[in-house]
């Protein structure tokens, strides 16, 4: 794709592009009409796609769906999909990829965002005959109600104006960066399974339900939003401005550390990290 450039702005070593124009001239295909498309699209739309979305039929009561809430078309066939789209979002579940691609028509004109956990871009490549602009992303599901980051490798400058709307693209150098990213996005769902016992605990020592929830939530959003907001402080440097000597904030935190907290995280982190490596 051609014609579209925005100004990066410069980010802890990766580049992160905000939304700049509008995208409606740019045709969407997806191809695998299933949970990440949903949120995907539903997130467009929340940040103002406007333009045509052509989704494959399998699926068909997800289709239909999106089809009457986001204002989508479904086609006949995947090769409909092909022949009227020129960005092709693939959300296949990895394992049906290969057969869900064998012997689609491909052209040089079309873009594709692989959204398959797990296939590389070399694997892609040998799939996908005759594209030679083939892209990977993979943002949270949380994108449907809020921006959040989505990460793409490679860069892709023509890009910008259609998954801007989602959230803020971070264009990662290379595909080890990229896995990383695929990791990070996994410990956010993590973030829920912690955020239910924080709040199981609150609701043990007197609060209700509803508050502990709204509490325990807020109270993780409200700092994540703070820090996003500080970029040049680091996250430790802002704790140990709160946590100070002699608060209450500092003995739990102290008590946290003595007892390593972090040291689950990271074991979790780098057995998916290993997981993603080429070749496993």
């Amino acid at each position: 794709m051609h014609g579209y450039a925005d100004l990066p702005e410069h980010s802890g070593g990766v580049t992160v592009i905000m939304q700049t124009s509008r995208a409606s001239v740019i045709r969407l295909g997806v191809i695998g009409t299933g949970q990440f498309a949903s949120y995907f699209i539903a997130a467009l739309r929340r940040g103002g796609y406007d333009g045509n979305v052509l989704l494959s039929p399998r699926n068909a009561d997800v289709a239909n769906t999106l089809a009457h809430k986001h204002d989508c078309v479904v086609a006949a066939s995947a090769e409909e999909v092909l022949a009227g789209s020129d960005v092709v979002l693939l959300s296949v579940r990895p394992e049906y990829a290969e057969a869900a691609l064998a012997n689609l028509r491909w052209e040089r004109r079309h873009t594709v965002l692989s959204a398959m956990a797990g296939i590389r871009l070399d694997e892609l490549r040998a799939l996908l005959h005759g594209v030679d602009d083939i892209h990977l992303i993979m943002p949270g599901s949380y994108i449907e109600t809020v921006p959040g980051p989505i990460p793409l490798y490679p860069p892709a400058p023509a890009l910008m104006p259609l998954l801007s709307c989602a959230g803020d693209v971070i264009a990662l150098p290379n595909e080890a960066a990229f896995n990383a990213a695929m990791v990070s996005l996994c410990t956010s769902t993590w973030i829920y399974d912690l955020a239910h016992a924080l709040a199981a605990e609150l609701e043990r020592h007197g609060l209700e339900p509803d508050a502990a929830r709204a509490l325990t939530l807020g109270n993780i959003a409200g700092p994540a939003s703070f820090a996003l907001s500080q970029p040049e402080t680091s996250l430790l440097e802002i704790s140990a401005g709160i946590a100070t000597e002699r608060t209450f904030t500092k003995d739990g935190l102290d008590h946290l550390k003595a007892r390593h907290f972090a040291s689950p995280w990271r074991e979790a982190i780098g057995q998916l990290a290993e997981r993603l490596k080429p070749g496993e």
